[in-house]
């Protein structure tokens, strides 16, 4: 089946509008901003200020919201409608996705230009670097939501997950625990966290590759389980 520009416009103008009729669709691109100009007020090292607000943007912005919003189409029965047209799954899922990867640029875009003045780095990495994570995450996002019944549920199952993902690299260490660290050292977003203290720090590629190679790994095994999930969902 061809990729139908008809189709993917006709779906992202849908997901539009359920955006920016729902409040926590709204609330969730604003807290990263909030976040970025409290912790500027702090005064933290540029890489930590960096990493906080891209974080939250993954995590809740990207992640969460993308996972609200399909569970609530499931809870609705309007998914299946949609999994049932004629759209094919690529269409459906890059539609559907469409949106909130532009909200989390925007945010991101937001929170780098309020941090701008202290940063001396290759934006290159960063674009590329949060690119790959943002992808890696909205699958996740749209995983969690595939394999919920109801929003609740999301909340209940997927929240949790999501917060280990952005809470688990600044904490960890705190507890003093090899097991948990050694299990932490694997999250995209531990690398991620790297990466950009490394970048902001002015070094170049070969002090992130391997940070890039996880990065790049999460996002790789991400879309296919994400495709592979849907489909089995189609026909559940």
């Amino acid at each position: 089946m061809t990729f139908s520009m008809r189709r993917f416009q006709a779906i992202v103008q849908k997901e539009w509008k359920d955006a920016i009729k729902n409040p926590q669709v709204l609330l969730m691109a604003a807290m990263p901003i909030m976040f970025t100009l409290l912790f500027q007020r702090m005064g933290m090292e540029a890489g930590i200020l960096l990493s906080m607000p891209i974080l939250f943007v993954l995590s809740m912005t990207a992640a969460f919201v993308q996972a609200s919003m399909v569970s609530e189409e499931k809870e609705k029965h309007t998914l299946r409608v949609l999994m049932l047209s004629p759209a094919s799954a690529i269409e459906i899922l890059f539609g559907k996705s469409f949106i909130t990867m532009l909200i989390s640029i925007v945010v991101v875009t937001i929170s780098v230009v309020v941090v701008g003045p202290t940063l001396t780095m290759d934006y290159l990495w960063l674009v590329l670097m949060f690119l790959l994570a943002l992808i890696m995450f909205i699958a996740i996002g749209t995983i969690i939501g595939l394999i919920s019944r109801t929003v609740q549920e999301t909340s209940i199952s997927g929240l949790p997950v999501l917060l280990i993902f952005m809470v688990g690299p600044m904490f960890a260490p705190m507890l003093k625990n090899e097991f948990l660290e050694t299990i932490v050292s694997y999250l995209p977003t531990d690398h991620l966290i790297h990466a950009l203290t490394e970048i902001t720090k002015g070094n170049g590629f070969s002090a992130i590759q391997g940070d890039f190679l996880n990065i790049l790994i999460w996002t790789a095994l991400s879309i296919p389980a994400c495709l592979i999930i849907y489909r089995k969902r189609r026909f559940d």
